[in-house]
């Protein structure tokens, strides 16, 4: 009887929760759009002839019901960034869903477990970049109270197609670095007092550090470099921030006094008052500021790099006060050690010096409204994950293997799961697990703040937790799009069985697409060149070298060879050699020695050997010296030292010595 009436009781109130529940309907068209904003007009994607797309707002226990239509001439996806949902419905094409092909449309549907700001974006090639992007914000129940809310979704924007920043990216040329001004070299090592650690990185065979990969043309707030809030003189503003960059973080200040973060991803934090704070990629944060009398204060979000920013007018009236600049980054201060936490107990360290100037995280000081502590009686399961990459080659990958059908992190229902997250680059890494939300142990206890997204800085280290309770396959990844893109993510897994329209077509997840570069020298008395074919592990190079200046003849050296990549200090390689009539099958192995000198060593099929040293030494940010040394049984030594100017993205300007051809001038195109 006691049953009876129980299922009863229980019908009744599912009966009446979902008759009270609201379904709130949006119809999301994507499409392309000619937009002019950074002073050319490039065609991008636009969601509702909007970039960023329109804001989606719900109340918690609403069902969404969101109608996506592709009008592009390619795939396009949607995925629904921090929010709690059915596996099915996240939207991450050939993990939990299938893309949604061009004219035709998909409709989402799902209930709202939970509240705060959240976003929605593309997760379709690099489609993020191009436009696809917005912001959800969720209703609390009751909500903290303030005079006005406004959500402010910042970005990044290049002219430049994204596929070419990333075929730019994977050649090894610095040239976005020297747009920026951010190239470490010599000079600017001994003018910020840091030649000891420059020389001491170098002998670590580590590479230069960078914040941001790109160089941007403009960065964004609500789809414009800066924006006006109306506001009364002591009016409290929320502001619901969503970094919805493909690659920038950013660091926030404001000119009208100190801010207070109350949520972050979304969740709900005790309150906590800061001066400036760094926000990474794919977080969002709830900030309350005031306005403290008649006239326009500036909330600036300043790009990590120092490249330039956007900014939020807050108040009334035609007297502007300016936010603080934020200090341009001094690479060279910090690249300096520090002392380490305990390496996990100590739960969050840093790898290297930060100052007041550099802006931090403000991870250490949130604390979750309520105890987040995870049941004691489920098992905990420690997985070391390594953040690893080369810059150069640009791969990126989670203990050293990039994405791929054999490296699915595989988990168990009903068990506590505790990723600690080694950083080992020189750059910051924002770590987003879909479906689930995570602790970040930062000292705070059973209050450590609950998140979707975590920053994992330069050499330093995260330790996260989280209740495995979910099913099917969920991604994790690095939410710099360009990093993602090149390999570093997972695929988290119940190991439950996949559909078999995700089963037959999951092989496109791990696609490891092949990129073109081509470089050239035209010298006075030389040519040389360099073409290559290339995926992430494997290389088809083409290289010459023809000279025609102090010899009688002109000679030509060309060499075709297959490389294998294994990491970003070994690799070997095998193909053959045509030197003027003599031609050999070659094989031998790449290898970074100590203060980065690139090591080649091989053998041919006359039985000949050789050694061959490359060295460059950045001087300035577009003044680069390079030097090469051969040694080889039959033909004996040959050398080369010079001078490379970098003057545009495809064209440098140099001077060269070469020990059999003497000295010449002239150009270097790169493509």
């Amino acid at each position: 009887m006691v049953k009876k009436v129980l299922a009863v009781f229980i019908f009744v109130f599912v009966w009446v929760h979902s008759a009270v529940a609201v379904t709130v309907e949006y119809d999301l068209t994507i499409t392309n759009k000619v937009v002019r904003l950074a002073g050319e007009e490039v065609v991008a994607m636009a969601v509702n002839n909007s970039i960023p797309a329109p804001t989606l707002f719900f109340k918690k226990g609403d069902w969404a019901k969101i109608t996506v239509t592709n009008k592009l001439t390619v795939e396009t996806s949607v995925h629904w960034h921090g929010i709690l949902l059915p596996n099915h419905q996240d939207g991450v094409p050939y993990v939990n869903h299938m893309p949604i092909k061009p004219n035709e449309s998909h409709v989402f549907e799902f209930q709202l477990k939970q509240s705060g700001t959240h976003w929605y974006h593309s997760h379709t090639g690099l489609q993020e970049q191009r436009g696809v992007y917005g912001g959800i914000v969720i209703e609390q129940a009751n909500p903290v109270q303030v005079d006005k809310v406004e959500v402010v979704v910042l970005s990044d924007w290049t002219n430049v197609n994204p596929q070419e920043v990333l075929r730019t990216l994977k050649s090894g040329n610095d040239f976005y670095s020297t747009q920026k001004g951010t190239n470490q070299n010599l000079f600017a090592a001994v003018k910020n007092k840091g030649l000891n650690f420059f020389l001491q990185q170098s002998l670590q065979r580590m590479p230069g550090m960078d914040i941001s990969d790109v160089a941007y043309d403009v960065f964004l707030a609500n789809g414009k470099n800066e924006i006006v809030v109306p506001a009364q003189p002591g009016d409290k503003v929320k502001l619901q921030f969503i970094n919805a960059a493909a690659a920038s973080y950013f660091s926030l200040r404001y000119a009208g006094g100190p801010m207070q973060i109350v949520a972050s991803d979304g969740m709900a934090v005790k309150p906590v008052s800061v001066d400036h704070f760094l926000m990474a990629v794919a977080e969002t944060y709830d900030v309350i500021v005031t306005v403290p009398r008649t006239g326009l204060f500036e909330l600036r979000a300043s790009a990590q790099d120092g490249t330039g920013f956007s900014s939020i007018w807050l108040g009334r009236g035609k007297r502007r006060i300016s936010a603080p600049a934020m200090a341009a980054p001094n690479f060279y201060k910090m690249m300096m050690p520090e002392k380490k936490m305990a390496p996990h107990r100590g739960h969050m360290s840093m790898g290297h010096r930060s100052s007041s100037q550099t802006p931090q995280t403000p991870y250490k000081k949130l604390q979750a409204i309520n105890s987040t502590q995870l049941p004691a009686q489920h098992s905990v399961r420690e997985i070391e994950l390594n953040l690893t990459g080369d810059m150069e080659r640009y791969i990126w990958s989670i203990n050293n293997q990039i994405l791929s059908a054999d490296n699915a992190i595989k988990i168990k229902r009903g068990e506590i799961i505790r990723f600690i997250l080694k950083n080992k680059t020189m750059m910051h890494h924002p770590m987003h697990l879909h479906g689930h939300f995570f602790r970040v142990l930062n000292g705070q206890g059973k209050y450590s703040p609950l998140k979707h997204t975590v920053d994992v800085p330069p050499m330093g280290q995260r330790v996260i937790e989280f209740y495995a309770n979910e099913q099917h396959d969920w991604f994790f990844h690095c939410h710099i799009l360009y990093h993602a893109k090149s390999g570093m993510a997972r695929i988290i897994s119940y190991d439950d069985e996949i559909r078999p329209d995700l089963l037959e077509n999951r092989h496109k997840l791990y696609l490891d697409k092949k990129f073109f570069n081509a470089s050239s020298s035209f010298l006075s008395q030389m040519n040389d060149g360099l073409l290559v074919l290339r995926d992430s592990k494997n290389f088809l190079r083409a290289q010459w070298q023809v000279g025609w200046q102090k010899v009688d003849d002109p000679e030509y050296d060309v060499e075709v060879t297959y490389e294998r990549y294994v990491n970003r200090f070994f690799s070997g390689f095998a193909g053959m050699n045509w030197v003027d009539k003599k031609n050999d099958g070659i094989f031998g192995v790449r290898y970074l020695l100590p203060f980065n000198f690139n090591s080649e060593w091989r053998v041919d099929t006359s039985g000949e050997l050789r050694l061959k040293l490359v060295k460059n030494i950045q001087l300035t940010n577009r003044l680069n010296t390079f030097s090469e040394f051969e040694y080889d049984t039959g033909s004996k030594e040959e050398w080369l030292v010079g001078l490379d100017f970098s003057v545009a993205r495809y064209f440098n300007v140099l001077t060269q010595y070469h020990s059999d051809f003497g000295l010449g001038a002239g150009v270097k195109v790169n493509f």
